[in-house]
Parts: C-alpha cells; structure tokens; sequence
C-alpha cells in the first residue's frame, strides 16, 4: 500500500491476494490479473464504522489502486451535487439517483490503459426522456446544456476527432428546435396531443416528453456504422419495459411519467436508470476484442451509502441481483454506523475473516447480496474523517 492506512493488508495484500484483488479480478497498484474469487456475481460489499474509523480514505486508496487501469467511479452521496436540483432543474425532473447514475457514468466513460471509452446509449435515452420532464420554459440554453451533458456519454472515441462534438451538437440542436417549434407551443398551451396518442392516453405525461423522445428515438436510428446500430440497440433495450407492449417509444414514455409521479413510481424509473447503466457496461465487456482489452471488473466505489443517492443506488443493484440480472461491477461502499434498514440480512465478517476467502453466498432476500465489513481502528483513521 502507498498511503499508510496500515491494518488493511486483509483488502489490499497482492500475494497472496486480498478481498479487493479476489473481487476485481486485478492487483491493486501492480494491476496483474489475479483469479476472481467469484466469477459471476461478487458481493455488494459495504465497510461501516462510525465517524474517524476512515471509511472515506480507505475508499480514496481503492480509487488510487485502479484508476486509469480498469473503468472506476467514485460518488460521495453527502456532496451537496446530490442535495438538490440545479438552478432551473424542476424537482419533478431531477432525483439524488438520477444525479447519481449520470455521475457514475462520466467517470466510468474515462479512457483506461489498453480500452478506449465506454459508451452509455442505453442510459442517454433514459436519463433524455427524464429530464424532457422538466423542459417547460423558455431558457432553451439551459436545456441544450442539460442535453449536451447527457449526449456526450455516447462518446466512444474511436472516432476521428470532432466527430463526437459535432454530433451532440447536431442531437441537442434538433431536441431544441423541438422545444422553440411544435413542443414548446403545445407544452404552453396544453393543445396538440392527437387524440388516441400515447401522450393522451397518459396522464400527466405532458406533450413535450413525447416530441423529445420522438427526436431522440429518430436521431439513435440514423446511420449504418457500428456506433449507429449500437444507439438502435439500445434504444430498443426500453421496449421491454412493463406496459411498454414492445415499442421503445412508449417505455420511455412511460420512464419519464413514472419518474415525475414520485414515490413508489419514481422509485422503479430509477431502478431502470441503474439497470441501463450497468446493462451499457455490460456491452463494453461483452465479445472477445471487449474482454482481452478490459481485464478484471470495472469498479464503483459508493462513499456515504447511508444518504437518499446512496440508498436509491444499491437497493436496484442488489434487487436485480436477486431476480438473476447479473451485472459486471465490484461494488464497493461506505456506510456511517453499523447497519442499515435495507441491509438488514446482509451478511457480516470481520476484516480478518475476508483476507483469504469472504465464505459469502447470497441467500433468498435481496440484502443478502450485500458483504459488509465492520472497519477496526487503525492508526490513520483517529485523523481520517469517515
């Protein structure tokens, strides 16, 4: 280890491996492959302890053993990014998860050694069609800058350069005219839904959600290169949404409506934000050019687990884990205290006792799929803050 955080040797020990090594499928800092200790689905594991027991360095030293090696992530669900919408963003049209999930992504999306960028197509219609629910006004700058941030995660860079920036210009452009033309008209005047359509037939779906959803649905199905066929696959990933009767348009229709009626609704549209998130990052790992230049597991490392971001994060994970949808991350998290409600049959070892082997099976309820790993005290962490 680089940093000093002495008594962790049980995570981070190269030889023979730790829980940390054993789960990514990585050394820490060497980044040799090592054999995974599951290869199909690793626990969802979550250090507690209370304040000073250096949660948040120990997950900052995991940061700066695989950065720039594997796809990593890492949130702070206490920032105050996830507080709160930004200046002009409706309440009804933003969430601590969506916020979440966008972040992960543009981390994720970072050139590592060997691969280039992961595209997140799936997550860009998903996270359109959301914030098509708070385009109401007028401030059509604000929203092209919304919509050029969620477009510019379909940046592979494989192409030639400009290439990207000059389509989310053109994408975003076209989502704008949308607003400024028949949208944002019918929007401010509750007028030009069809009778029949789908916009109708849902309400509160408003009529600028469908026009923007048209575009974006248009624009993914343009093209005959890979980069083209792989938006259509993607756009056609929402037409297995429930009630979606196979048409991609109307799952994100229905996305979008779910997400701005709240509670119980809002909750299953973020669980299908986090499943296209990891549903994209299983296509960059899927095919063997894909596997021989991206060894071991992309990581998302989740500090403050206990906030609203944190806790609408892992609930879908460890939800679709349950139901056999399996995804690719190694996910790692810090939680202030010693348990949570939606843990509450998580499995729990002492960090000894995961040095060689974790003895970890999920069970039958889904917070069985969550490892979590009480942090002693070290001599950092009496001056690390958790």
């Amino acid at each position: 280890m680089h940093s000093g955080l002495h008594g962790r040797g049980a995570l981070f020990d190269t030889d023979p491996p730790g829980l940390v090594a054993r789960l990514v499928g990585l050394c820490p800092f060497q980044h040799g492959p090592t054999p995974l200790e599951y290869a199909k689905e690793p626990p969802f594991v979550v250090f507690t302890g209370g304040p000073g027991l250096g949660k948040s360095a120990l997950l900052g030293e995991l940061r700066a053993a695989y950065e720039r090696h594997t796809p990593l992530a890492l949130i702070d669900c206490e920032d105050e990014s996830f507080a709160g919408p930004p200046a002009g963003r409706p309440d009804e049209a933003w969430s601590p998860v969506s916020q979440a999930v966008l972040a992960i992504a543009e981390q994720l999306a970072v050139p590592v050694a060997g691969a280039g960028r992961i595209a997140f197509p799936r997550l860009t219609a998903g996270l359109l069609a959301v914030a098509a629910g708070g385009w109401r006004d007028r401030d059509l700058s604000r929203i092209r800058q919304e919509a050029e941030r969620i477009l510019l995660l379909n940046d592979t860079g494989s192409w030639v350069a400009g290439f990207t920036g000059r389509w989310v210009g053109r994408v975003s452009t076209r989502l704008v005219d949308t607003l400024s033309g028949r949208g944002r008209v019918d929007a401010l005047s509750g007028a030009g839904a069809p009778a029949g359509s789908s916009s109708a037939a849902l309400p509160g779906t408003g009529s600028v959600v469908e026009p923007i959803i048209e575009a974006t649905l248009e624009v993914f199905s343009e093209g005959v290169t890979p980069t083209h066929r792989r938006l259509r696959k993607a756009a056609a990933w929402y037409r297995d949404c429930p009630g979606a009767g196979g048409s991609p348009k109307l799952g994100l229709i229905l996305l979008s409506g779910h997400f701005r009626a709240g509670g119980d609704s809002r909750t299953h549209a973020e669980r299908y934000l986090v499943r296209a998130l990891l549903a994209d990052l299983d296509d960059a790992y899927t095919g063997a050019v894909q596997r021989a230049h991206r060894l071991g597991r992309p990581v998302v490392l989740v500090d403050n687990v206990q906030a609203t971001a944190g806790v609408g994060l892992i609930g879908p994970v460890l939800r679709d884990r349950a139901d056999g949808i399996a995804d690719r991350v190694a996910f790692f998290a810090g939680l202030r205290g010693d348990g949570h409600p939606s843990l509450h049959n998580a499995a729990r070892r002492a960090l000894p006792e995961v040095a060689r082997a974790t003895g970890w099976e999920p069970g039958g309820t889904v917070s069985s799929h969550a490892l979590l790993v009480p942090l002693p005290p070290t001599a950092k962490a009496s001056q690390t803050p958790a």
